[in-house]
């Protein structure tokens, strides 16, 4: 149960608070633009077709089961390509704050919608559950990753804010290329690494470039570069 209520905190109860404090900030604008970012590049149309593939071509469940590193590279790709590319647009024909807050709030929605949707929805289905105590330690890991995850995707904002103030796409490529990497790591890695290691090698893992990226975004922040 106290995984259960930890999740909540992390993937429901963050994402609530920065919602309501980014209207104190007056930054609701970027937050909800990233919430839309994700859940029209993922949710409507990324995972449909990645869940189309996987009911109705063969091809792509042969690519899956005899090349799972190549697999694993071009999904984590498709990830970084599709969300991107939606955070680009959001910010470049939507978004009229650009200095580094509205980077920040856009990236807390971005990453806190993603948290509500894959874990805080499935917490509170099973708060209600009476097997709840089965699965509530599982929470304590896959809520660390949000919160980390959150801080990556705030980074992965001001990197792409960075591009649409300086006019440059690199920027928008750099952060294709981080997301995609960490997207394949995560399926590459438990094809390398034993079972009983394997939880902690990604978190870990995913922790690293996570504080990476944001504490790149604090440096951006420090040169004054998104303005």
């Amino acid at each position: 149960m106290a995984g259960i209520i930890f999740a909540l905190t992390i993937s429901m109860g963050i994402p609530l608070m920065s919602l309501v404090y980014s209207f104190y900030k007056k930054r609701y604008i970027p937050f909800v633009l990233g919430v839309l970012a994700f859940v029209v590049s993922q949710v409507l149309i990324r995972i449909p077709i990645l869940q189309y593939l996987g009911e109705n071509s063969t091809a792509y469940l042969m690519f899956h089961a005899m090349q799972p590193v190549l697999f694993a590279i071009v999904i984590g790709l498709s990830a970084g390509i599709v969300e991107e590319l939606a955070r680009f647009i959001a910010m470049y024909f939507f978004m009229r704050q650009r200095d580094w807050q509205s980077g920040f709030w856009f990236g807390v929605g971005h990453g806190g919608i993603e948290a509500v949707l894959f874990v805080g929805i499935r917490a509170i289905n099973l708060l209600f559950l009476p097997t709840a105590i089965v699965y509530s330690t599982d929470f304590f890991i896959s809520d660390t990753e949000r919160f980390f995850a959150m801080l990556l995707h705030i980074g992965l904002s001001i990197i792409v804010l960075q591009g649409v103030v300086r006019k440059k796409f690199i920027y928008i490529f750099l952060a294709i290329i981080i997301h995609g990497i960490v997207d394949a790591l995560i399926g590459i890695i438990p094809l390398y690494v034993p079972q009983d290691s394997v939880l902690i090698v990604l978190e870990v893992t995913i922790a690293i470039i996570a504080l990476a990226v944001f504490n790149y975004s604090l440096w951006i922040k420090r040169r004054g570069e998104v303005l």
